[in-house]
Protein backbone atom coordinates (compact mmCIF):
# COMPACT_ATOMS: atom_id res chain seq x y z
CA UNK A 1 0.00 0.00 0.00
CA UNK A 2 2.75 2.42 0.96
CA UNK A 3 4.67 1.62 -2.23
CA UNK A 4 1.53 2.47 -4.20
CA UNK A 5 1.26 5.73 -2.27
CA UNK A 6 4.90 6.58 -3.06
CA UNK A 7 4.41 5.78 -6.75
CA UNK A 8 1.14 7.72 -6.92
CA UNK A 9 2.57 10.72 -5.04
CA UNK A 10 5.71 10.69 -7.18
CA UNK A 11 3.59 10.57 -10.33
CA UNK A 12 1.48 13.48 -9.14
CA UNK A 13 4.57 15.51 -8.19
CA UNK A 14 6.22 14.81 -11.55
CA UNK A 15 3.09 16.01 -13.35
CA UNK A 16 2.82 19.11 -11.13
CA UNK A 17 6.52 19.98 -11.49
CA UNK A 18 6.31 19.40 -15.24
CA UNK A 19 3.28 21.69 -15.50
CA UNK A 20 4.99 24.32 -13.34
CA UNK A 21 8.17 24.09 -15.45
CA UNK A 22 6.11 24.36 -18.66
CA UNK A 23 4.30 27.43 -17.34
CA UNK A 24 7.59 29.05 -16.26
CA UNK A 25 9.16 28.19 -19.63
CA UNK A 26 6.17 29.63 -21.50
CA UNK A 27 6.24 32.78 -19.40
CA UNK A 28 9.99 33.25 -19.84
CA UNK A 29 9.70 32.54 -23.56
CA UNK A 30 7.05 35.23 -23.91
CA UNK A 31 9.20 37.60 -21.86
CA UNK A 32 12.29 36.92 -23.98
CA UNK A 33 10.21 37.28 -27.16
CA UNK A 34 8.85 40.61 -25.92
CA UNK A 35 12.34 41.83 -24.94
CA UNK A 36 13.91 40.79 -28.24
CA UNK A 37 11.02 42.28 -30.21
CA UNK A 38 11.35 45.56 -28.29
CA UNK A 39 15.15 45.60 -28.74
CA UNK A 40 14.77 44.82 -32.42
CA UNK A 41 12.20 47.59 -32.83
CA UNK A 42 14.48 50.00 -30.98
CA UNK A 43 17.36 49.13 -33.35
CA UNK A 44 15.04 49.68 -36.32
CA UNK A 45 13.98 53.06 -34.92
CA UNK A 46 17.62 54.07 -34.40
CA UNK A 47 18.42 53.11 -38.00
CA UNK A 48 15.31 54.90 -39.21
CA UNK A 49 16.53 58.11 -37.57
CA UNK A 50 19.96 57.62 -39.17
CA UNK A 51 18.52 57.19 -42.66
CA UNK A 52 16.11 60.11 -42.19
CA UNK A 53 19.00 62.41 -41.32
CA UNK A 54 21.01 61.05 -44.25
CA UNK A 55 18.15 61.71 -46.65
CA UNK A 56 17.52 65.18 -45.18
CA UNK A 57 21.18 66.10 -45.66
CA UNK A 58 21.02 65.14 -49.34
CA UNK A 59 17.82 67.11 -49.84
CA UNK A 60 19.42 70.12 -48.16
CA UNK A 61 22.20 70.00 -50.73
CA UNK A 62 19.68 70.14 -53.58
CA UNK A 63 17.75 72.92 -51.88
CA UNK A 64 20.92 74.99 -51.57
CA UNK A 65 21.78 74.37 -55.22
CA UNK A 66 18.34 75.36 -56.51
CA UNK A 67 17.95 78.16 -53.96
CA UNK A 68 21.29 79.88 -54.64
CA UNK A 69 21.52 81.34 -58.16
CA UNK A 70 25.32 81.43 -58.06
CA UNK A 71 25.54 77.71 -57.20
CA UNK A 72 22.84 76.83 -59.70
CA UNK A 73 24.55 78.74 -62.52
CA UNK A 74 27.92 77.24 -61.63
CA UNK A 75 26.58 73.67 -61.74
CA UNK A 76 24.58 74.21 -64.96
CA UNK A 77 27.64 75.72 -66.72
CA UNK A 78 29.67 72.66 -65.74
CA UNK A 79 27.00 70.28 -67.05
CA UNK A 80 26.44 72.09 -70.36
CA UNK A 81 30.09 72.95 -71.32
CA UNK A 82 33.43 71.31 -71.57
CA UNK A 83 35.50 71.25 -68.46
CA UNK A 84 38.09 73.65 -70.00
CA UNK A 85 35.34 76.13 -70.82
CA UNK A 86 34.05 75.71 -67.29
CA UNK A 87 37.46 76.60 -65.83
CA UNK A 88 37.76 79.62 -68.12
CA UNK A 89 34.27 80.69 -67.09
CA UNK A 90 35.30 80.43 -63.43
CA UNK A 91 38.33 82.70 -64.05
CA UNK A 92 36.22 85.28 -65.83
CA UNK A 93 33.72 85.36 -63.02
CA UNK A 94 36.50 85.65 -60.47
CA UNK A 95 38.14 88.55 -62.28
CA UNK A 96 34.83 90.25 -62.75
CA UNK A 97 33.56 89.79 -59.19
CA UNK A 98 36.90 90.49 -57.50
CA UNK A 99 35.99 88.21 -54.61
CA UNK A 100 38.55 86.19 -52.73
CA UNK A 101 36.31 83.10 -52.63
CA UNK A 102 33.58 82.30 -55.09
CA UNK A 103 30.75 79.88 -54.32
CA UNK A 104 30.87 76.69 -56.39
CA UNK A 105 29.02 73.40 -56.38
CA UNK A 106 32.28 71.58 -55.64
CA UNK A 107 32.74 73.58 -52.42
CA UNK A 108 29.15 72.78 -51.40
CA UNK A 109 29.65 69.07 -52.03
CA UNK A 110 32.99 69.05 -50.17
CA UNK A 111 31.30 70.64 -47.17
CA UNK A 112 28.53 68.04 -47.35
CA UNK A 113 31.05 65.20 -47.35
CA UNK A 114 32.76 66.72 -44.31
CA UNK A 115 29.47 66.90 -42.43
CA UNK A 116 28.12 63.44 -43.34
CA UNK A 117 30.70 60.80 -42.43
CA UNK A 118 28.64 57.99 -43.97
CA UNK A 119 28.93 59.52 -47.50
CA UNK A 120 32.03 58.30 -49.35
CA UNK A 121 31.85 60.45 -52.48
CA UNK A 122 29.51 62.43 -54.73
CA UNK A 123 29.40 62.07 -58.52
CA UNK A 124 27.97 64.64 -60.97
CA UNK A 125 26.99 63.23 -64.41
CA UNK A 126 26.59 65.47 -67.48
CA UNK A 127 24.09 64.29 -70.08
CA UNK A 128 25.24 66.65 -72.88
CA UNK A 129 28.98 66.04 -72.50
CA UNK A 130 28.92 62.39 -71.37
CA UNK A 131 31.36 63.06 -68.54
CA UNK A 132 31.10 62.88 -64.79
CA UNK A 133 33.05 64.29 -61.88
CA UNK A 134 33.63 62.28 -58.69
CA UNK A 135 34.25 64.36 -55.58
CA UNK A 136 35.62 62.82 -52.37
CA UNK A 137 36.90 64.34 -49.16
CA UNK A 138 40.47 64.40 -50.41
CA UNK A 139 40.30 64.86 -54.18
CA UNK A 140 38.15 65.15 -57.28
CA UNK A 141 38.38 63.28 -60.57
CA UNK A 142 36.87 63.83 -64.01
CA UNK A 143 35.90 60.80 -66.14
CA UNK A 144 34.90 60.63 -69.77
CA UNK A 145 32.03 58.32 -70.78
CA UNK A 146 32.88 55.12 -72.65
CA UNK A 147 29.59 53.21 -72.82
CA UNK A 148 27.20 53.17 -75.74
CA UNK A 149 24.38 55.67 -75.94
CA UNK A 150 21.80 52.90 -75.45
CA UNK A 151 23.60 51.65 -72.30
CA UNK A 152 23.79 55.14 -70.87
CA UNK A 153 20.12 55.82 -71.44
CA UNK A 154 19.23 52.51 -69.79
CA UNK A 155 21.42 53.26 -66.77
CA UNK A 156 20.06 56.79 -66.41
CA UNK A 157 16.49 55.56 -66.72
CA UNK A 158 17.11 52.96 -64.00
CA UNK A 159 18.62 55.59 -61.70
CA UNK A 160 15.69 57.93 -62.32
CA UNK A 161 13.13 55.21 -61.52
CA UNK A 162 14.93 53.82 -58.46
CA UNK A 163 16.80 56.41 -56.48
CA UNK A 164 18.48 53.90 -54.18
CA UNK A 165 20.71 51.07 -55.34
CA UNK A 166 23.75 49.08 -54.33
CA UNK A 167 27.24 48.89 -55.74
CA UNK A 168 28.97 47.61 -57.79
CA UNK A 169 27.00 49.29 -60.57
CA UNK A 170 27.50 49.35 -64.30
CA UNK A 171 28.11 53.06 -64.42
CA UNK A 172 28.98 54.52 -67.83
CA UNK A 173 32.66 55.24 -68.11
CA UNK A 174 33.44 54.09 -64.57
CA UNK A 175 35.49 51.03 -63.66
CA UNK A 176 34.38 49.44 -60.37
CA UNK A 177 37.51 47.47 -59.65
CA UNK A 178 38.65 47.89 -56.07
CA UNK A 179 35.35 49.28 -54.88
CA UNK A 180 33.95 48.09 -51.60
CA UNK A 181 31.29 45.44 -52.02
CA UNK A 182 29.10 46.87 -49.24
CA UNK A 183 28.12 50.27 -50.59
CA UNK A 184 24.87 51.82 -51.75
CA UNK A 185 24.06 54.99 -53.70
CA UNK A 186 21.35 57.61 -53.89
CA UNK A 187 20.68 59.14 -57.32
CA UNK A 188 18.71 62.23 -58.37
CA UNK A 189 18.45 63.98 -61.70
CA UNK A 190 19.46 67.62 -62.11
CA UNK A 191 17.18 69.84 -64.17
CA UNK A 192 17.62 73.33 -65.53
CA UNK A 193 15.42 75.50 -63.24
CA UNK A 194 14.51 77.76 -66.19
CA UNK A 195 13.80 75.23 -68.97
CA UNK A 196 13.19 72.13 -66.75
CA UNK A 197 15.31 70.08 -69.12
CA UNK A 198 17.30 67.14 -67.73
CA UNK A 199 20.91 68.11 -67.89
CA UNK A 200 22.55 65.67 -65.50
CA UNK A 201 22.44 63.45 -62.43
CA UNK A 202 24.01 63.51 -58.97
CA UNK A 203 24.75 60.27 -57.07
CA UNK A 204 25.92 59.94 -53.50
CA UNK A 205 27.76 56.79 -52.51
CA UNK A 206 27.45 55.56 -48.90
CA UNK A 207 29.33 52.94 -46.93
CA UNK A 208 26.81 50.32 -45.73
CA UNK A 209 29.18 49.30 -42.92
CA UNK A 210 28.35 52.60 -41.22
CA UNK A 211 24.92 51.14 -40.38
CA UNK A 212 26.50 48.55 -38.09
CA UNK A 213 28.78 51.12 -36.43
CA UNK A 214 25.82 53.44 -35.84
CA UNK A 215 23.67 50.67 -34.35
CA UNK A 216 26.40 49.25 -32.12
CA UNK A 217 27.08 52.66 -30.65
CA UNK A 218 23.43 53.35 -29.82
CA UNK A 219 21.57 50.04 -29.43
CA UNK A 220 22.12 46.31 -29.14
CA UNK A 221 21.49 44.55 -32.44
CA UNK A 222 18.88 41.88 -31.73
CA UNK A 223 17.46 39.72 -34.49
CA UNK A 224 17.86 40.86 -38.09
CA UNK A 225 17.70 44.44 -39.37
CA UNK A 226 17.09 45.09 -43.07
CA UNK A 227 16.97 48.32 -45.09
CA UNK A 228 14.90 47.88 -48.25
CA UNK A 229 14.27 50.12 -51.22
CA UNK A 230 10.82 50.57 -52.74
CA UNK A 231 11.48 47.70 -55.19
CA UNK A 232 12.59 45.39 -52.34
CA UNK A 233 16.35 45.68 -52.90
CA UNK A 234 18.34 45.09 -49.71
CA UNK A 235 20.87 47.86 -49.14
CA UNK A 236 21.68 46.70 -45.61
CA UNK A 237 21.40 43.32 -43.85
CA UNK A 238 22.70 42.94 -40.32
CA UNK A 239 23.23 39.22 -41.05
CA UNK A 240 25.05 40.11 -44.34
CA UNK A 241 23.03 37.54 -46.31
CA UNK A 242 20.74 39.42 -48.72
CA UNK A 243 22.80 42.57 -49.43
CA UNK A 244 22.42 43.69 -53.03
CA UNK A 245 19.58 41.17 -53.62
CA UNK A 246 15.84 41.53 -53.82
CA UNK A 247 14.36 40.27 -50.54
CA UNK A 248 12.62 36.99 -51.46
CA UNK A 249 9.73 37.24 -48.98
CA UNK A 250 6.68 39.43 -49.07
CA UNK A 251 6.35 41.87 -46.17
CA UNK A 252 2.88 43.10 -45.27
CA UNK A 253 2.70 46.20 -43.08
CA UNK A 254 -0.73 45.08 -41.82
CA UNK A 255 0.86 42.01 -40.21
CA UNK A 256 3.60 43.94 -38.49
CA UNK A 257 4.02 42.66 -34.92
CA UNK A 258 2.48 39.27 -35.76
CA UNK A 259 3.99 35.90 -36.63
CA UNK A 260 4.56 35.67 -40.38
CA UNK A 261 6.06 32.88 -42.46
CA UNK A 262 9.43 33.94 -43.95
CA UNK A 263 12.22 31.39 -44.16
CA UNK A 264 10.82 30.45 -40.72
CA UNK A 265 8.06 31.88 -38.50
CA UNK A 266 9.15 35.39 -37.45
CA UNK A 267 7.93 38.60 -35.87
CA UNK A 268 8.29 41.59 -38.24
CA UNK A 269 8.39 45.35 -37.59
CA UNK A 270 8.31 47.75 -40.58
CA UNK A 271 9.25 51.45 -40.40
CA UNK A 272 9.09 53.78 -43.44
CA UNK A 273 11.86 56.37 -43.73
CA UNK A 274 9.84 59.51 -44.45
CA UNK A 275 9.67 60.26 -48.18
CA UNK A 276 13.01 58.63 -48.90
CA UNK A 277 11.45 55.49 -50.40
CA UNK A 278 13.23 53.26 -47.88
CA UNK A 279 11.91 50.88 -45.24
CA UNK A 280 13.65 49.62 -42.12
CA UNK A 281 12.55 46.08 -41.30
CA UNK A 282 13.17 44.39 -37.95
CA UNK A 283 12.86 40.58 -37.86
CA UNK A 284 12.92 38.29 -34.82
CA UNK A 285 12.84 34.61 -35.79
CA UNK A 286 11.73 31.60 -33.79
CA UNK A 287 15.20 30.10 -34.03
CA UNK A 288 16.71 33.11 -32.24
CA UNK A 289 14.07 32.73 -29.52
CA UNK A 290 14.92 29.03 -29.21
CA UNK A 291 18.61 29.83 -28.97
CA UNK A 292 17.92 32.38 -26.23
CA UNK A 293 15.75 29.93 -24.30
CA UNK A 294 18.07 26.93 -24.72
CA UNK A 295 19.87 27.54 -21.44
CA UNK A 296 16.54 28.33 -19.74
CA UNK A 297 15.04 25.08 -20.99
CA UNK A 298 18.05 23.07 -19.83
CA UNK A 299 18.02 24.80 -16.45
CA UNK A 300 14.30 24.17 -15.96
CA UNK A 301 14.71 20.49 -16.82
CA UNK A 302 17.57 20.13 -14.33
CA UNK A 303 15.72 22.03 -11.61
CA UNK A 304 12.56 19.96 -12.19
CA UNK A 305 14.54 16.71 -11.97
CA UNK A 306 16.23 17.88 -8.77
CA UNK A 307 12.88 18.79 -7.21
CA UNK A 308 11.34 15.48 -8.30
CA UNK A 309 14.25 13.47 -6.85
CA UNK A 310 14.26 15.57 -3.67
CA UNK A 311 10.50 15.17 -3.27
CA UNK A 312 10.74 11.42 -3.90
CA UNK A 313 13.50 10.99 -1.31
CA UNK A 314 11.64 12.99 1.35
CA UNK A 315 8.33 11.24 0.61
CA UNK A 316 9.96 7.80 0.66
CA UNK A 317 11.64 8.56 4.00
CA UNK A 318 8.39 9.73 5.60
CA UNK A 319 6.37 6.85 4.13
CA UNK A 320 9.02 4.33 5.23
CA UNK A 321 8.83 5.72 8.77
CA UNK A 322 5.06 5.29 8.90
CA UNK A 323 5.29 1.93 7.15
CA UNK A 324 7.51 0.62 9.94
CA UNK A 325 4.98 1.79 12.52
CA UNK A 326 2.12 0.10 10.65
CA UNK A 327 4.14 -3.11 10.35
CA UNK A 328 4.75 -3.02 14.09
CA UNK A 329 1.00 -2.67 14.69
CA UNK A 330 0.27 -5.57 12.30
CA UNK A 331 2.82 -7.83 14.03
CA UNK A 332 1.30 -7.01 17.42
CA UNK A 333 -2.21 -7.76 16.10
CA UNK A 334 -0.99 -11.12 14.77
CA UNK A 335 0.47 -11.96 18.19
CA UNK A 336 -2.86 -11.04 19.82
CA UNK A 337 -4.60 -13.25 17.28
CA UNK A 338 -2.29 -16.12 18.23
CA UNK A 339 -3.35 -15.75 21.86
CA UNK A 340 -0.57 -13.62 23.36
CA UNK A 341 -2.78 -11.14 25.20
CA UNK A 342 0.20 -9.55 26.94
CA UNK A 343 1.35 -7.93 23.67
CA UNK A 344 1.58 -4.13 23.88
CA UNK A 345 2.78 -1.51 21.36
CA UNK A 346 5.28 1.13 22.45
CA UNK A 347 5.15 3.96 19.91
CA UNK A 348 6.34 7.55 20.21
CA UNK A 349 4.81 10.62 18.64
CA UNK A 350 1.46 12.33 18.68
CA UNK A 351 0.05 11.16 15.36
CA UNK A 352 -2.91 8.91 14.52
CA UNK A 353 -0.78 5.75 14.58
CA UNK A 354 0.23 6.52 18.15
CA UNK A 355 -3.45 6.91 19.01
CA UNK A 356 -4.20 3.58 17.33
CA UNK A 357 -1.41 1.98 19.37
CA UNK A 358 -2.81 3.47 22.56
CA UNK A 359 -6.29 2.19 21.72
CA UNK A 360 -4.79 -1.20 20.89
CA UNK A 361 -3.10 -1.32 24.29
CA UNK A 362 -6.36 -0.27 25.98
CA UNK A 363 -8.20 -2.98 24.06
CA UNK A 364 -5.67 -5.57 25.22
CA UNK A 365 -6.11 -4.46 28.84
CA UNK A 366 -9.91 -4.63 28.59
CA UNK A 367 -9.75 -7.95 26.78
CA UNK A 368 -7.63 -9.44 29.54
CA UNK A 369 -9.98 -8.04 32.19
CA UNK A 370 -13.01 -9.32 30.32
CA UNK A 371 -11.54 -12.80 29.92
CA UNK A 372 -10.61 -12.88 33.61
CA UNK A 373 -14.10 -11.75 34.56
CA UNK A 374 -15.79 -14.23 32.22
CA UNK A 375 -13.54 -17.00 33.48
CA UNK A 376 -14.42 -16.18 37.09
CA UNK A 377 -18.09 -15.90 36.19
CA UNK A 378 -18.00 -19.25 34.45
CA UNK A 379 -16.44 -20.84 37.55
CA UNK A 380 -19.15 -19.32 39.73
CA UNK A 381 -21.82 -20.52 37.34
CA UNK A 382 -20.43 -24.07 37.42
CA UNK A 383 -20.37 -23.96 41.20
CA UNK A 384 -23.98 -22.74 41.24
CA UNK A 385 -25.02 -25.50 38.88
CA UNK A 386 -23.28 -28.00 41.13
CA UNK A 387 -25.14 -26.68 44.16
CA UNK A 388 -28.38 -26.72 42.19
CA UNK A 389 -27.78 -30.32 41.21
CA UNK A 390 -27.03 -31.24 44.79
CA UNK A 391 -30.25 -29.63 46.03
CA UNK A 392 -32.46 -30.45 43.09
CA UNK A 393 -35.97 -31.55 43.82
CA UNK A 394 -37.86 -33.79 41.50
CA UNK A 395 -40.09 -31.42 39.43
CA UNK A 396 -42.86 -34.00 39.09
CA UNK A 397 -43.11 -34.26 42.84
CA UNK A 398 -43.44 -30.44 43.09
CA UNK A 399 -46.04 -30.27 40.28
CA UNK A 400 -48.12 -33.10 41.88
CA UNK A 401 -47.91 -31.41 45.29
CA UNK A 402 -49.11 -28.03 43.88
CA UNK A 403 -51.92 -29.81 42.03
CA UNK A 404 -53.05 -31.53 45.25
CA UNK A 405 -53.07 -28.17 47.11
CA UNK A 406 -55.08 -26.56 44.24
CA UNK A 407 -57.68 -29.35 44.32
CA UNK A 408 -57.95 -29.05 48.10
CA UNK A 409 -58.57 -25.29 47.70
CA UNK A 410 -61.35 -25.89 45.14
CA UNK A 411 -62.88 -28.55 47.43
CA UNK A 412 -62.93 -26.08 50.27
CA UNK A 413 -64.49 -23.46 47.96
CA UNK A 414 -61.50 -21.10 47.82
CA UNK A 415 -61.40 -20.82 44.04
CA UNK A 416 -59.18 -17.72 43.88
CA UNK A 417 -56.48 -19.51 45.87
CA UNK A 418 -56.77 -22.46 43.52
CA UNK A 419 -56.40 -20.18 40.51
CA UNK A 420 -53.28 -18.59 42.00
CA UNK A 421 -51.77 -22.00 42.67
CA UNK A 422 -52.52 -23.02 39.07
CA UNK A 423 -50.82 -19.90 37.69
CA UNK A 424 -47.82 -20.46 39.92
CA UNK A 425 -47.60 -24.06 38.70
CA UNK A 426 -47.66 -22.92 35.07
CA UNK A 427 -44.91 -20.38 35.73
CA UNK A 428 -42.81 -22.93 37.49
CA UNK A 429 -43.14 -25.39 34.61
CA UNK A 430 -42.07 -22.74 32.11
CA UNK A 431 -39.11 -21.55 34.17
CA UNK A 432 -37.94 -25.10 34.83
CA UNK A 433 -37.54 -25.80 31.12
CA UNK A 434 -33.92 -26.02 30.06
CA UNK A 435 -34.48 -24.17 26.74
CA UNK A 436 -33.25 -20.53 26.84
CA UNK A 437 -34.83 -19.60 23.48
CA UNK A 438 -38.61 -19.49 23.28
CA UNK A 439 -41.18 -17.97 20.97
CA UNK A 440 -42.73 -14.56 21.47
CA UNK A 441 -46.02 -16.28 22.17
CA UNK A 442 -44.53 -18.41 24.96
CA UNK A 443 -42.72 -15.42 26.53
CA UNK A 444 -45.85 -13.25 26.49
CA UNK A 445 -47.98 -16.13 27.87
CA UNK A 446 -45.64 -16.53 30.83
CA UNK A 447 -45.75 -12.77 31.40
CA UNK A 448 -49.56 -12.96 31.21
CA UNK A 449 -49.63 -15.69 33.87
CA UNK A 450 -47.32 -13.59 36.04
CA UNK A 451 -49.63 -10.56 35.74
CA UNK A 452 -52.66 -12.75 36.41
CA UNK A 453 -51.18 -13.75 39.79
CA UNK A 454 -50.80 -10.09 40.78
CA UNK A 455 -54.26 -9.17 39.46
CA UNK A 456 -55.68 -11.86 41.78
CA UNK A 457 -53.57 -10.65 44.64
CA UNK A 458 -54.53 -6.98 44.15
CA UNK A 459 -58.11 -7.62 43.14
CA UNK A 460 -59.67 -4.47 41.71
CA UNK A 461 -56.45 -2.42 41.98
CA UNK A 462 -54.55 -3.62 38.88
CA UNK A 463 -55.58 -4.04 35.26
CA UNK A 464 -53.31 -5.57 32.60
CA UNK A 465 -53.55 -5.32 28.82
CA UNK A 466 -51.43 -7.48 26.47
CA UNK A 467 -51.21 -6.83 22.71
CA UNK A 468 -49.22 -9.08 20.37
CA UNK A 469 -48.84 -8.71 16.59
CA UNK A 470 -49.92 -12.07 15.08
CA UNK A 471 -47.07 -11.90 12.53
CA UNK A 472 -44.42 -12.22 15.23
CA UNK A 473 -45.92 -14.80 17.57
CA UNK A 474 -43.65 -17.59 16.30
CA UNK A 475 -40.51 -15.46 16.24
CA UNK A 476 -37.77 -16.44 18.69
CA UNK A 477 -36.74 -14.53 21.80
CA UNK A 478 -34.49 -15.10 24.81
CA UNK A 479 -36.50 -16.45 27.72
CA UNK A 480 -37.31 -14.13 30.65
CA UNK A 481 -36.78 -10.77 28.91
CA UNK A 482 -40.25 -9.31 29.51
CA UNK A 483 -41.01 -10.71 32.99
CA UNK A 484 -38.20 -8.76 34.78
CA UNK A 485 -39.52 -5.50 33.31
CA UNK A 486 -43.02 -6.24 34.58
CA UNK A 487 -41.58 -7.24 37.95
CA UNK A 488 -39.77 -3.86 38.17
CA UNK A 489 -43.14 -2.15 37.85
CA UNK A 490 -44.75 -4.35 40.55
CA UNK A 491 -41.83 -3.74 42.92
CA UNK A 492 -41.10 -0.05 42.28
CA UNK A 493 -44.02 1.52 40.41
CA UNK A 494 -47.17 -0.06 41.74
CA UNK A 495 -49.33 2.28 43.87
CA UNK A 496 -50.89 0.08 46.55
CA UNK A 497 -53.14 2.88 47.80
CA UNK A 498 -54.71 3.49 44.38
CA UNK A 499 -57.28 1.44 42.44
CA UNK A 500 -56.46 2.59 38.89
CA UNK A 501 -53.10 0.89 38.42
CA UNK A 502 -52.66 -0.08 34.80
CA UNK A 503 -49.93 -1.86 32.78
CA UNK A 504 -49.79 -2.55 29.04
CA UNK A 505 -47.47 -4.99 27.25
CA UNK A 506 -47.19 -4.57 23.47
CA UNK A 507 -45.18 -6.67 20.99
CA UNK A 508 -45.09 -5.28 17.46
CA UNK A 509 -43.09 -5.53 14.28
CA UNK A 510 -41.04 -2.53 13.10
CA UNK A 511 -39.35 -3.34 9.82
CA UNK A 512 -36.91 -6.17 10.49
CA UNK A 513 -37.11 -5.61 14.26
CA UNK A 514 -39.43 -6.60 17.08
CA UNK A 515 -40.30 -3.83 19.52
CA UNK A 516 -41.68 -4.84 22.95
CA UNK A 517 -43.04 -2.00 25.04
CA UNK A 518 -44.05 -2.15 28.72
CA UNK A 519 -46.09 0.94 29.64
CA UNK A 520 -47.51 1.71 33.09
CA UNK A 521 -49.09 4.61 34.96
CA UNK A 522 -47.12 4.04 38.14
CA UNK A 523 -45.17 6.40 40.37
CA UNK A 524 -42.56 7.15 37.73
CA UNK A 525 -38.83 7.78 38.23
CA UNK A 526 -37.25 11.07 39.40
CA UNK A 527 -35.03 12.87 36.87
CA UNK A 528 -31.75 12.23 38.71
CA UNK A 529 -32.46 8.50 39.12
CA UNK A 530 -33.63 8.26 35.49
CA UNK A 531 -30.38 9.87 34.31
CA UNK A 532 -28.44 7.45 36.51
CA UNK A 533 -30.31 4.47 35.03
CA UNK A 534 -29.64 5.64 31.46
CA UNK A 535 -25.97 6.21 32.25
CA UNK A 536 -25.75 2.68 33.68
CA UNK A 537 -27.42 1.21 30.57
CA UNK A 538 -24.82 2.98 28.40
CA UNK A 539 -21.99 1.27 30.27
CA UNK A 540 -22.71 -1.97 28.50
CA UNK A 541 -21.40 -5.16 30.16
CA UNK A 542 -19.91 -3.28 33.13
CA UNK A 543 -20.99 -4.62 36.54
CA UNK A 544 -23.74 -2.49 38.16
CA UNK A 545 -22.78 -0.16 40.92
CA UNK A 546 -23.33 -1.26 44.47
CA UNK A 547 -26.81 -0.38 45.70
CA UNK A 548 -28.30 -0.10 42.21
CA UNK A 549 -31.88 -1.41 42.32
CA UNK A 550 -32.64 -2.11 38.63
CA UNK A 551 -30.59 -5.27 38.41
CA UNK A 552 -33.33 -6.95 36.33
CA UNK A 553 -33.42 -4.08 33.81
CA UNK A 554 -29.64 -4.12 33.42
CA UNK A 555 -29.65 -7.90 33.13
CA UNK A 556 -32.20 -7.76 30.30
CA UNK A 557 -30.18 -5.06 28.49
CA UNK A 558 -26.91 -7.00 28.75
CA UNK A 559 -28.47 -10.27 27.62
CA UNK A 560 -29.92 -8.56 24.53
CA UNK A 561 -26.55 -7.04 23.61
CA UNK A 562 -24.64 -10.28 24.26
CA UNK A 563 -27.03 -12.26 22.05
CA UNK A 564 -28.01 -9.78 19.35
CA UNK A 565 -25.34 -7.08 19.33
CA UNK A 566 -25.01 -3.44 20.40
CA UNK A 567 -27.55 -2.23 17.81
CA UNK A 568 -30.31 -3.60 20.07
CA UNK A 569 -31.17 -3.13 23.73
CA UNK A 570 -33.40 -1.35 26.25
CA UNK A 571 -34.42 2.31 26.47
CA UNK A 572 -36.47 3.91 29.24
CA UNK A 573 -38.61 7.04 29.58
CA UNK A 574 -40.43 8.14 32.71
CA UNK A 575 -42.12 11.08 34.42
CA UNK A 576 -42.85 11.33 38.12
CA UNK A 577 -46.55 10.74 38.83
CA UNK A 578 -47.32 9.79 35.20
CA UNK A 579 -45.68 6.43 34.72
CA UNK A 580 -42.84 4.69 32.94
CA UNK A 581 -42.26 3.33 29.45
CA UNK A 582 -39.64 0.61 28.89
CA UNK A 583 -38.88 -0.21 25.26
CA UNK A 584 -36.73 -3.12 24.10
CA UNK A 585 -35.69 -3.91 20.53
CA UNK A 586 -34.54 -7.30 19.23
CA UNK A 587 -34.06 -8.65 15.71
CA UNK A 588 -36.87 -10.48 14.02
CA UNK A 589 -35.82 -14.17 13.97
CA UNK A 590 -38.14 -16.97 12.89
CA UNK A 591 -38.20 -20.18 14.96
CA UNK A 592 -36.94 -21.09 18.43
CA UNK A 593 -33.81 -22.84 19.61
CA UNK A 594 -32.19 -24.36 22.64
CA UNK A 595 -29.16 -23.24 24.56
Amino acid sequence: MFNKIVVLYSGVMIVLFAIAAALVYQYQTQRILSEQTDDNLKSAQVLNIYLSRQYENIQNVFQQIYGDATLSDDLLYFLNHDYEDYLKHRLDVYSRMREQRLSSFKTLLMNYLEQDSSAKNVSIYSYPNDVHMQISRTNQQLFNGSNSAEGKESWYAGREQHSWDTLPLEEPGKVQEGKASRAYVYSREIKDPWTLQRVGMMTVEFDARQFTSWLESRAAITGRILVLTAKGLVIYDSKDEYFGQTYPYRLDTEKAGEWVELNEPSRVSILNVGNAGLSVVGIVSQSSIRESTQSLRTGLILVTLVFVVFSFVITSSIIRKYSKKVQRIIRSMNRIGEGDLSTRIQMSGEDELQQISQRFNDMGDRLEQYIDRMYASEIKQKNAELVALQSQINPHFLYNTLESIRMKAYFEGVKDVGQMIYSLSVMFKSMAKKSTIVTIEEEIDMCSVYLELFCLRYEGQLSANIEVDPDIRQCSIIKLLVQPIVENYIVHGFRSQEHDNRITVQAQRSGERIVITVLDNGTGIPEDKLAHIRQTLNRTLDPPEKGYRSIGLMNVHERIILNYGSDYGVTINSKVGQGTEVRMEIPMLIGGGSA
